[in-house]
């Protein structure tokens, strides 16, 4: 089946990068928070600030083991004092500490009432009954406060802020087991095409191997998502209609590749445009042209080109920051500026996105910039910016760089 090519389709402006950059963004909002345990909350992002109810530590403890004291009573070493009992971390507490007595403490050791310092063992004949005190304590001297690490009431990790595994241990540390979460997005991903082999499967002539579901899946995976499905289907109007509205059934967002520009076998603009509503499609991008961004039965679409470079360049600039957008994080990639080691020249109308290797603060262009290449993004470390029209070796760009 062929598709109607219309002069229309092949005359539409094509909407500037940057607009479409916000457009995407603007699309997408964080996903309402739910409650996760923390073991499998790693790596997502906090919905709201999480708060302490109690001080870390909850009483004043021994920082070494030692003897507990009264400062003093250290005053005019040596000085002999008795020991009152023995303290240990999670064992006996000792109510009070009188006056001329000490008691044996090891680390973690609740000090008593009465005590102010802590003297090492090394400063002490390491009595029993009775220890001998060599050198002068100072008040405070080896105690760690109530609160010292933690103070109640104050905030320990920020909503917005990635749970780390030192922020999910804090997190344990004031006794909360679970915490409040952007879930991860499910993202169900179709590559199309009818020249497109699975890996592993017998190649025919004129056909290529299906590189983008599992660059597209992976991207996604390191973005912070779930996989809702990973599928292929052939150039047919009727099956990827069929396949869009199965996966907006449970899919928070669909990706998918090919068929997205103006050939008469290019159907998921026209499917996505006639079952849907088309928000966005052609980009003034280079690579990247034919991105298109729709919404099927309310669920948002975002269509790739099929050239694997292409996708690659898509999934950077538009599907990773609304992804991180649903996680509720910050959709921006990190960046650098930097100085172009040779001038990169492009469309008059189109942003060039740069394939760089970063050297100082110099970005090289790779030798290979077509959108067919896939294999020198393994050595590339970003994306410069270039605006339409080019810039001249020397020029400062920007440089968005890989999460590879």
């Amino acid at each position: 089946m062929k598709r109607v090519i219309t002069n229309e389709e092949l005359e539409r402006p094509l909407l500037p990068y940057d607009d479409a950059v916000r457009l995407v963004t603007a699309s997408f909002r964080p996903l309402p928070p739910i409650r996760l345990p923390l073991d499998e909350a790693l790596g997502l992002v906090c919905a709201e600030d999480i708060r302490s109810t109690i001080d870390v530590p909850g009483f004043p403890s021994s920082a070494m083991d030692g003897y507990a004291v009264r400062a003093a009573d250290t005053q005019n070493p040596p000085v002999a004092l008795a020991v009152a009992g023995e303290l240990t971390a999670g064992g006996e507490i000792l109510a009070a500490l009188g006056p001329g007595t000490a008691a044996t403490i090891m680390t973690g050791g609740v000090v008593p009432e009465g005590a102010d310092a802590i003297v090492p063992w090394e400063d002490t004949d390491r009595g029993t009954d009775t220890v001998t005190i060599h050198s002068a304590a100072s008040p405070g001297k080896h105690v760690r406060p109530a609160g010292e690490d933690v103070a109640a009431g104050s905030i320990v990790v920020r909503a917005g802020e990635v749970l780390t595994a030192v922020r999910l241990g804090v997190i344990a540390s004031i006794g909360d087991a679970d915490v409040p979460v952007h879930r991860r997005p499910r993202v169900a991903v179709l590559s199309t095409g009818d020249e497109i082999t699975a890996p592993g499967g017998a190649l025919s002539a004129g056909h290529v191997y299906d590189a983008n579901s599992t660059l597209i899946a992976a991207l996604l995976r390191s973005a912070g998502a779930d996989l809702a499905d990973v599928a292929t289907v052939r150039d047919d109007p009727v099956a990827i209609s069929s396949w869009l509205a199965d996966a907006s059934r449970s899919a928070d967002l669909i990706v998918t590749s090919g068929g997205a520009s103006v050939g008469s076998h290019d159907w998921l603009r026209e499917v996505l445009e006639r079952d849907g509503d088309l928000t966005m499609w052609r980009v003034a991008v280079k690579p990247g042209k034919p991105v298109a961004l729709g919404r099927i039965a309310g669920a948002p679409v975002i269509v790739l080109p099929g050239n694997p470079g292409s996708a690659f360049a898509a999934m950077h600039c538009f599907v990773i920051p609304a992804v991180r957008t649903m996680l509720g994080g910050d959709p921006a990639h990190r960046a650098i500026d930097a100085r172009l080691a040779e001038p990169v020249r492009g469309s008059a109308n189109r942003t060039n996105l740069a394939r760089v290797r970063i050297d100082s603060d110099r970005a090289i262009p790779l030798a290979a910039q077509s959108s067919v290449v896939l294999s020198n993004l393994i050595g590339a470390d970003g994306f410069a910016i270039v605006p339409p029209g080019g810039l001249d070796e020397g020029a400062r760009v920007r440089v968005e760089l890989f999460d590879l």
